[in-house]
């Protein structure tokens, strides 16, 4: 392979794996003379099945909107996860542009000095140097000289402080309050906010333990700024300045500049998770000054310490992808927590790597995977190790491996092509239903810069619902028996929203409010009753007659413990009551909806979770023809979700 330019995005993908170098080579230029295989891979093959990469998407500002784009959506389920294109990335361009302006505003003002900020990155302070041929190089969101004598560095991540501060221990939930929507979690964290409002660590000022948290619980949660694949979100940030760092000291170094290394300091600069906006606007665009508290919609990050600790473990990155370039070899025993499966963030190449995992049966639809796995000494075994041991099946992993009810149910339904129902348990839940039952579905945008009063960085806006009512068993038309919700801008609608719903649905009498995964509407009822305390009695009525659908499938100790016997076991309310092998270790509705109906959503416009909104986000900058078609996909999309739901418990009802 020839000597490479390489970005800072870059980096971080070539050191996710020794199978990128060779795969991101033959991907650029199809070129497979100098690309080795071993362990059976079919490269040539494989690399057919990667989807055309957008263009750019490993440059910094593709990565940065993706970045918004995922944060954004629950990647838990992995349901809703669709292909990244250009055209998603191009409408949240603006987005990003404005968060960056924004936040390079404040950091220019609050720091006096001298700064190189702008939102084009050609147009950037640049660093490079070159290793073994190969040039590194990376451009910084803002570079300041400050007039204090330091060198600052920031750089911006549309993610918020409230994942730093949640490094330590849950402490106290706080009362809503005038104007604040969510009840706020509070952390004694390994970060504190200092007088200048930066976040730091707490040995920065010398007090790690404290009466709330001990220097195990600290040393634990600070572990977790090292770790860039961990389920908290913050080593890859950290890695990221890390990177960054390791690219400017080098070329400090190599222009004989080492005497400034010790004036550097290195920031990260995100959204603030406490500000709340106080529907401040000028021109109808908002204002984001401080907020009723005194907060800044930003924070800034100190962790020049943390960057410092990373150094060598990144020259052991640059040494081991220089080893990957030059050997060329892909290997099918590289499966790891890297590849970050079913994430947004998932590696491009893994068709090529997943291709035999990527089938019915697969081992991959083992739910819980982290605590699914026992091998003969007792001792947990992760999944990726099973994978590259050339575990492919369900039914290749010896049932004794499995300590979990739900895993073992999943292994007979497999091996013996059979459906696991335990009616009489499904069936004292739906016995409780109180008719009518209001069938519920919600649409929200989750914006990072919060567009109306009372709302936080990505507060999940409502802006849709789709009522269908049953009034009696079976008595439910698909047409006629609908209720919808759809904002028609983008301006505040939500007390437009909540008023229609009140008047939608009717419990004066009676009745129940069925959803699929509650804490979704519960959480968004919530926040409506606390935004309009004189709808907050009926809101929170709405919320108290709430009956989860999924849970009647799944489980759930909350629904289940009231109603089954002692005899049948503590546990017994905990377990799975319905699997089939065709809801592949998934629960979203879209694979439950087959297994009792023909209903699809293939025939729809909009398809999922993260299409409609990515169609409400475009309706302001539509033509008039463009509009109605959109604004109807979406009505269509939604009231599909509500008569999904009637479809199942019909499916459920008349299960013998």
């Amino acid at each position: 392979m020839g000597l490479m330019n390489i970005s800072k995005s870059l980096f971080k993908n070539y050191a996710r794996c020794g199978n990128f170098a060779p795969l991101y080579d033959m991907y650029l230029f199809r070129n497979l003379h100098h690309v080795k295989t071993v362990d059976g891979v079919d490269v040539a093959h494989q690399l057919q099945l990667v989807e055309e990469i957008p263009e750019g998407v490993f440059d910094e500002e593709k990565e940065e909107i993706m970045e918004i784009f995922s944060n954004m959506f629950d990647e838990e389920t992995g349901e809703d996860l669709t292909e990244i294109t250009n055209a998603q990335l191009e409408a949240y361009r603006e987005t990003f542009v404005k968060v960056e302006q924004l936040a390079g505003k404040y950091v220019t003002e609050k720091y006096p000095g001298n700064h190189i900020f702008d939102i084009d990155t050609k147009k950037q302070k640049k660093f490079g140097f070159t290793k073994n041929g190969n040039t590194y190089y990376c451009y910084l969101d803002i570079y300041s000289e400050c007039s204090d004598g330091t060198i600052k560095v920031f750089e911006v991540k549309s993610t918020t402080s409230s994942k730093f501060f949640k490094l330590g221990k849950l402490i106290v939930k706080e009362s809503p309050d005038r104007y604040r929507i969510p009840v706020s979690k509070r952390y004694e964290s390994i970060f504190v906010k200092g007088g200048d409002n930066v976040m730091r660590l707490r040995e920065v000022y010398g007090d790690v333990e404290t009466d709330k948290l001990n220097y195990k619980e600290y040393n634990t949660h600070r572990q977790k700024l090292f770790n860039r694949f961990g389920s908290d979100g913050t080593g890859k940030y950290v890695f990221d300045l890390a990177v960054q760092r390791y690219i400017i000291e080098n070329s400090l170094k190599e222009n004989n500049q080492s005497d400034l290394i010790p004036k550097m300091e290195y920031y990260l600069v995100v959204l603030n998770g406490d500000y709340c906006f106080d529907g401040t606007y000028e021109n109808g665009e908002p204002v984001y000054g401080l907020d009723p508290d005194g907060n800044p919609l930003f924070m800034i990050i100190d962790l020049s310490g943390v960057t410092k600790e990373w150094q060598e473990k990144v020259d052991a990155m640059r040494r081991k992808i220089e080893e990957d370039m030059e050997t060329m070899a892909v290997s099918g025993k590289c499966l790891g927590i890297h590849c970050e499966h079913k994430k947004s963030t998932q590696c491009k190449f893994q068709p090529v790597c997943f291709q035999k995992f990527l089938q019915d049966g697969s081992i991959l639809e083992y739910m819980k995977k982290p605590y699914a796995f026992k091998d003969e000494f007792g001792d947990r075994v992760d999944v990726y190790t099973l994978m590259n041991q050339g575990r492919v099946k369900i039914n290749d992993i010896p049932r004794s491996y499995l300590d979990k009810f739900y895993n073992l149910v999943q292994y007979d339904c497999y091996v013996n092509n059979s459906v696991y129902a335990d009616k009489d348990v499904m069936r004292r839940a739906l016995e409780t239903l109180e008719y009518p039952l209001y069938h519920l579905d919600f649409e929200s945008y989750g914006s990072p810069l919060p567009r109306y009063r009372g709302e936080y960085p990505y507060t999940q806006s409502l802006f849709q619902f789709s009522l269908h009512i049953e009034r009696k068993k079976f008595a439910c038309d698909k047409n006629t028996d609908h209720i919808e919700y759809l904002a028609p801008d983008h301006s505040d609608r939500r007390r437009e929203l909540a008023e229609k719903l009140i008047e939608a649905i009717d419990l004066s009498k009676g009745g129940t409010v069925i959803v699929y995964n509650e804490n979704f509407e519960k959480t968004r009822l919530k926040e409506l009753a606390i935004l309009f305390p004189d709808l907050a009695d009926q809101l929170w009525n709405i919320r108290n007659h709430i009956f989860d659908l999924l849970f009647v499938l799944k489980g759930s100790e909350k629904m289940f413990a009231p109603l089954l016997p002692d005899e049948l076991g503590k546990d017994r309310a905990k377990q799975i009551n319905y699997y089939h092998n065709n809801m592949h270790g998934s629960y979203s509705i879209k694979k439950i909806l087959p297994l009792f109906t023909d209903l699809s959503y293939q025939n729809l416009e909009v398809k999922n979770g993260t299409e409609a909104v990515l169609v409400y986000s475009q309706l302001p900058y539509l033509t008039e023809q463009e509009y109605k078609e959109k604004y109807l996909a979406l009505r269509e999309y939604c009231k599909q979700d509500t008569w999904a739901m009637v479809e199942i418990l019909w499916g459920l009802w008349r299960m013998k």
